[in-house]
């Protein structure tokens, strides 16, 4: 029996892959090399041959500039994701649409309540009432009912346009996830908040969206690994296809630790996503040291043209720092701009022959 090193199941012998996650069996052994080691030499290997074909000095820890911070990568960022067949999240389906119902005209003291509670909202919501505030004033004091009538739809029209702006933005946040976790009880707040603007209670829906919103950034910062992990494959499986590779044999556990994670189970995801990167890795590992061949002649040319290199040299020693520290994402970010440095540079000398 051999152990899956993706998701730890006991595969049969002969099989082409693991039952469980669908990982390539060719890749077991790669996995498992990549997992247990520091870094990968090959790559600094490739890029030292390239800094000493261009006379820039040799690549070390200690003149490597510092790895880029990791950061939440959103599928947004990148247009041609989710690359793997997975579908986007589905939008939520209710959507606040028209104008919600305006409060009813009363008299004027009734409609002085209703601008005092409204102006009192619109502070919470941090709008600007200097104008509503001189107008209130006038209106109390000529106690002029169509004034303060005028005063208070507008006031609601204001209010209800902030809240619906903060409940897309809500919205928006939650779908990024409802691919990811289980969202059925942030749905249900959705739709209390959608139900509360479509009746015009902004003070009620005002307090769920204040609470939808503290909800989700809790939510957002226990799932921050997965959302990365799950971005960061997506990515190296784009690049794998652009250099005319095919990530299929590696992309089996991506879909196994979307689907822990959908099930709410967060460690488990955590363990099969990480080595999902590392097996969508592996795949690119002898496509991206071709295309690090290809650059390095690029390069070579640029130096007897008499080009600058200073910038690509540092793109070359920025994607050293985040290969030593398997920051996959902005390895790639630093690969693609040092390609489209070299490759913009091909072109000019082109145009210009």
């Amino acid at each position: 029996m051999a152990l899956c090193p993706a998701c730890g199941f006991d595969n049969p012998p002969g099989a082409s892959e693991c039952p469980r996650c669908h990982l390539a069996s060719h890749l077991f052994e790669p996995v498992r090399e990549a997992a247990g080691a520091e870094g990968d030499p090959r790559y600094l290997a490739a890029i030292r041959d390239i800094l000493g074909a261009v006379d820039a000095g040799p690549e070390t820890d200690s003149d490597a500039p510092e790895p880029s911070a990791p950061t939440v990568a959103k599928p947004a960022w990148f247009p041609g994701l989710p690359a793997s067949g997975i579908a986007p999240p589905p939008t939520h389906p209710h959507h606040p649409a028209g104008l919600p119902a305006l409060p009813p005209a009363g008299d004027v003291p009734a409609l002085r309540r209703q601008i005092d509670e409204l102006l009192q909202l619109a502070r919470r919501q941090g709008l600007d009432l200097q104008q509503f505030g001189e107008r209130a004033r006038e209106g109390v004091l000529t106690e002029d009912r169509e004034r303060l009538e005028g005063l208070s739809r507008e006031l609601f029209v204001n209010l209800a346009a902030a809240l619906t702006t903060d409940y897309e933005e809500i919205l928006g946040r939650r779908n990024e996830l409802s691919g990811l976790v289980p969202t059925e009880t942030l749905d249900l707040e959705m739709e209390g908040s959608r139900a509360a603007l479509a009746l015009g209670d902004l003070a009620g829906a005002q307090r769920r969206l204040r609470h939808l919103d503290e909800e989700l950034s809790e939510l957002e910062e226990q799932w921050a690994t997965v959302q990365i992990l799950v971005a960061e494959g997506e990515l190296i499986a784009t690049t794998i296809r652009e250099l005319g590779g095919d990530p299929a044999p590696g992309l089996g556990p991506l879909g196994e630790g979307r689907r822990l994670a959908q099930e709410g189970n967060r460690e488990a995801a955590e363990r099969v996503l990480a080595r999902s990167t590392l097996a969508l890795w592996s795949v690119l590992d002898p496509i991206l040291l071709q295309e690090l061949a290809r650059l390095k002649q690029g390069m070579v040319g640029m130096r007897g043209r008499g080009a600058d290199l200073t910038p690509a040299v540092a793109t070359l020693r920025q994607l050293a720092a985040d290969l030593r520290h398997r920051n996959f994402a902005a390895a790639i970010a630093a690969y693609r701009h040092l390609r489209a440095a070299v490759d913009r540079t091909a072109v000019s000398d082109a145009v210009r022959a």
